[in-house]
């Protein structure tokens, strides 16, 4: 039988798709603010919003009338017709915010326009009509919202730690803060200040201030004004990309939006220049007429769609390479060709004075490896006893051949291990096979809670980002656990005393171990897949420095201590350790 909703029951469904988590109600709230001409706002939570809400600015305010009219569903002053959605430059305008944020929690809201003498107090709760009357209010808005979720438990019941859920609130204030920085913002959880920003006279001022000045020499400016799109704001220098996600900011018209679509032309001029895991910092922001790009597919309007997607594109990916070539860091040489002999092209005309090189005398059956057999001079090595590895899964190739790697090892160029094996010679890269037998060791430690630690030479001091510091904070047993020695400075930053076995310890690398832990912290996944993913991190981190000359009793016992891994041949990622280059390979080159 079909039937008509109540209106509480439709306001609570139709909430779900605007306020999913504290996060949510920042965002619409400190939006409204910027639109309604703010100069100044102020954030304050309490139990990571979870109890209390509150956002006051100092704008135009509300006549008594729209104080309440504001809360009814689809109320706004935005548009009017249905032209109006195609020239949009406010963030809020479908009326939906308040009414969804009413729905779900007890909301109080004073206002008072500048040119009223008396301000008004509008009060929600439980979906009754709201109550007003008349009180004393500085001229803007104040708007509180108490024990979000408090009529829908499924929901407060899912929402995460108190410090996951600041971090989002904190992503979400920030970006808008980024991209107005004549207005000063304010957050404070708990009472704790956590942002406190002034106005600042040019963007990349405001970027200074919330993420540190030794961010300035990282900036990078980028400029381009084209007929479809304008182009500006700064990506990160290559050398300073960190691991994992974060300070990567888009924003069209003055929004914040995500675009894979759009990452990948940002990273494409950083191929060469950053390592594969690393990702750059940008702060891009594009002009284009707003007829041109639909900010209302998604409820969130994090996802905008462009009509000449491809071609912003290729603009976004040349001025990010034009800016990069600008400051030399773009690679004019192939440098994987660095070191290849020059071979001359000869002509018809250099034919007549070119002689064919006398023949080399050479023995087909000389092994470098085997004893001279007249009793000549033997090489003072010590004996290297063969080792057979434990059963694997990569079948018999592996298997025979691991045994017969025993016999001789060479390295070359400090990056491989080569060996012969019945098949041929079987190559191995060093940095590969130490990520494989970390992952396995950290991976087994982690699971028993059995971690071997290693002293720094000094403390090393790690300035962070309020949300990678509250990520860094938030399991404090998880990361000891994993043998790390963490101590809490205040101020966003933390004292490194002590990192896992096979960590490196120099400071910049801690800077960089630290990184690489806090991305893996921020994952939200399983416990089982988190002690896969920080294991991985780990081992990435530990093997990512020079190992530095190897002698041959080293290399051979990278060799089997590979071979005594579950998984030798792959990578955490899955990329190959090793390869076989057959003898009918080597036949062909010879």
């Amino acid at each position: 039988m079909l039937q008509v909703l109540p209106q509480n029951i439709s306001n609570l469904i139709a909430a779900g798709e605007v306020v999913t988590r504290p996060a949510s109600v920042v965002k619409e709230l400190v939006e409204n603010a910027v639109d309604a001409g703010a100069r100044s706002v102020s954030v304050t939570v309490l139990d990571a919003g979870k109890t209390l809400i509150q956002v006051i600015d100092d704008g135009c305010g509300m006549s008594p009338e729209e104080a309440v009219l504001c809360f009814e569903r689809h109320a706004t002053s935005k548009i009017a017709t249905a032209e109006d959605l195609q020239r949009i430059l406010t963030y809020g305008f479908r009326g939906e915010a308040l009414a969804s944020i009413a729905a779900v929690a007890e909301v109080t809201l004073r206002t008072r326009r500048p040119e009223d003498e008396i301000g008004v107090q509008v009060e929600i709760v439980e979906s009754k009509p709201p109550r007003r009357q008349a009180v004393a209010a500085p001229s803007g808005s104040n708007f509180a919202v108490r024990n979000l979720f408090y009529n829908v438990p499924a929901r407060r019941k899912f929402l995460k730690s108190d410090n996951a859920e600041l971090r989002a609130i904190i992503q979400e204030f920030l970006r808008v803060a980024l991209i107005h920085p004549e207005v000063a913002f304010k957050l404070l959880s708990n009472g704790k200040e956590i942002h406190n920003l002034r106005p600042a006279s040019t963007l990349k001022k405001r970027i200074l201030d919330i993420y540190g000045m030794n961010l300035a020499k990282e900036l990078v400016a980028v400029k381009v004004d084209t007929t479809i799109v304008r182009v500006s704001g700064y990506v990160g220098n290559p050398e300073d990309a960190r691991k994992g996600t974060g300070n990567q900011f888009f924003f069209v018209n003055g929004r914040y939006f995500r675009s894979p679509f759009f990452h990948k032309a940002v990273c494409k001029p950083y191929e060469k220049l950053v390592p594969e895991d690393c990702i750059p910092a940008y702060f891009l922001f594009l002009e284009t007429n707003p007829e041109r790009v639909d900010v209302n597919i998604h409820p969130a309007k994090t996802e905008v769609k462009f009509e000449d997607e491809g071609m912003i594109f290729e603009i976004l990916s040349s001025a990010v390479r034009e800016a990069l070539a600008k400051n030399d860091f773009t690679p004019s040489i192939d440098f994987d060709m660095r070191g290849a002999p020059d071979i001359p092209v000869f002509t018809s005309r250099d034919r007549s004075d070119w002689q064919r090189p006398s023949p080399v005398d050479y023995s087909p059956l000389f092994n470098p490896f085997d004893p001279p057999a007249d009793g000549g001079f033997t090489p003072d090595l010590p004996p290297v006893e063969p080792t057979v590895p434990r059963e694997s899964g990569y079948g018999r190739l592996f298997e025979e051949d691991s045994i017969a790697a025993v016999n001789s090892v060479l390295v070359l160029q400090r990056r491989y291990v080569v060996t012969p094996v019945k098949s041929g010679l079987m190559v191995i890269d060093i940095r590969r096979a130490r990520q494989r037998i970390f992952y396995e060791r950290y991976l087994e430690r982690i699971v028993e809670s059995q971690p071997v630690r290693q002293q720094t030479l000094f403390p090393v001091t790690v300035h962070l980002s309020a949300e990678d510091y509250l990520a860094l904070l938030e399991q404090p047993d998880l990361t000891a656990g994993l043998g790390f020695d963490i101590q809490d400075f205040g101020g966003n930053t933390v004292v490194v005393n002590a990192l896992p076995e096979g960590y490196p310890v120099e400071e910049t690398r801690v800077r960089e171990s630290i990184d690489g832990l806090v991305a893996a912290l921020k994952d939200d996944t399983s416990l089982e897949d988190q002690h896969h993913l920080l294991a991985a991190k780990m081992a990435e981190s530990a093997a990512s420095g020079d190992p530095g000359s190897l002698n041959r009793e080293e290399a051979q016992l990278l060799v089997d201590q590979l071979f005594a891994c579950r998984e030798p041949g792959l990578t955490p990622d899955g990329r190959r350790c090793m390869t076989i280059i057959p003898l009918e390979e080597l036949e062909k080159k010879l």
